[in-house]
């Protein structure tokens, strides 16, 4: 239950954003058949940012799966991977963006 709260939480602090800051984006869920998700996208011009949000605050490569699937079959339309969890730093990584869940406001 913890994780499921967490992306909520999450989630909403997005929508906040969205609408304070005048952004007017749209945000998805994507899910296929198979199983394979994505928790959170949207669309920037052609390409898409996509996150993952997990309440963990241990980063292992499993966390990325979805988001390296879904990259894998838009063939190129994913701009920005970004990984959202409940640990406290901010990591830079060559595919990823890695963000601690208070550094929300400084996503793009």
């Amino acid at each position: 239950m913890k994780g499921a709260l967490f992306e909520n939480l999450v989630i909403t602090n997005m929508l906040k954003l969205n609408d304070h800051h005048f952004k007017i984006k749209e945000y998805w869920y994507w899910r296929d058949s198979n199983g394979h998700e994505v928790d959170l996208l949207t669309q920037q011009g052609d390409g898409l940012d996509i996150f993952e949000i997990k309440s963990t605050m241990t980063i292992l490569p499993k966390l990325f799966s979805g988001m390296d699937y879904l990259s894998n079959i838009t063939q190129g339309r994913v701009r920005n991977r970004t990984l959202i969890y409940g640990g406290n730093e901010h990591y830079d990584r060559t595919l990823y963006q890695i963000r601690n869940w208070r550094g929300q406001a400084e996503l793009k």
